[in-house]
């Protein structure tokens, strides 16, 4: 235990130390980003020598580990971003992200990392439809649960989840953090990432999807393989009925859309006509 405790104590030392005498006004010229982009690396040439001094990584407890991981998260960010399939916001259907956001987090642009006016409201709206149709979880909270920690129900958890997307929302700016989502969420079929789930379902790309496909894409993170079209047509057809009635409210669509998006016959790649 002791052990443990030093270990932390010295990685809390070293990178609350660095950030201490490290500029963080946001850069307004040519010559700021540049000095940034060299502050960047020189953090991370201290934290690898840092690091270097410590037991290798595998035999860090987890609390310990974690800590690590809040203060470098880029170490995990930045591979994803290297990712052939990857897709920025501007590669893609608008409808896209205004669908998830919708059905998922409408005030994803309002909030900060944690709404706990959105846990209550979730739990008001699933107790009125007499079912789950709401989520208490903000999109940055679910990034990092999908990709830094288990799905596992405990408030050791719970409290890392918290921790984590304050870190991120504190790193990296709203669009960032949604179009980390987009490219690491499992929409069911064997499909990670936007542009496969484009692919699997409909044979298209991203940026070529209707809104009745962007609000099939948009039902899958709730539950990816149960609501699968290609197996549960109609299970997913209601979920997406809930998603443009979502994005009506939150002022996404208008009347006229909403009424397309529910009549339009979307194929998938089976065959089959939802």
């Amino acid at each position: 235990m002791f052990k443990i405790i030093i270990m932390a104590l010295l990685i809390f030392i070293g990178m609350v130390g660095y950030d201490n005498v490290t500029d963080k006004a946001q850069p307004t010229t040519p010559v700021q980003q540049e000095q940034q982009k060299v502050s960047k690396h020189e953090k991370s040439a201290a934290m690898a020598l840092f690091v270097s001094l410590l037991p290798p990584k595998e035999e860090w407890p987890s609390p310990v580990h974690k800590f690590y991981l809040a203060f470098n998260m880029d170490e995990v960010i930045d591979p994803i971003r290297q990712n052939p399939n990857w897709t920025g916001l501007d590669a893609m259907s608008r409808d896209i992200p205004q669908a998830l956001i919708a059905i998922e987090d409408h005030a994803f642009y309002n909030h900060g990392a944690i709404a706990v006016e959105g846990i209550l409201r979730a739990a008001l709206a699933n107790i009125n439809a007499g079912e789950v149709v709401q989520g208490g979880s903000t999109l940055t909270q679910q990034f990092v649960k999908n990709v830094f920690l288990s799905h596992e129900q405990s408030m050791e958890r719970k409290i890392e989840e918290a921790v984590l997307s304050l870190m991120l929302e504190d790193n990296y700016s709203k669009d960032e953090i949604l179009e980390l989502y987009l490219n690491t969420t499992y929409f069911g079929a064997g499909s990670t990432g936007i542009r496969q789930a484009s692919k699997t379902y409909f044979g298209k790309a991203p940026s070529a999807l209707t809104l009745a496909e962007a609000a099939v894409i948009a039902s899958l993170p709730y539950a990816p393989t149960g609501l699968n079209p290609l197996e549960n047509p109609e299970g997913c057809k209601k979920r997406q009925l809930l998603v443009l009635a979502a994005m009506h409210k939150y002022g996404m669509i208008n009347q006229g859309q909403l009424a397309e998006g529910k009549a339009e016959k979307i194929r998938l790649t089976n065959g089959t006509v939802m």
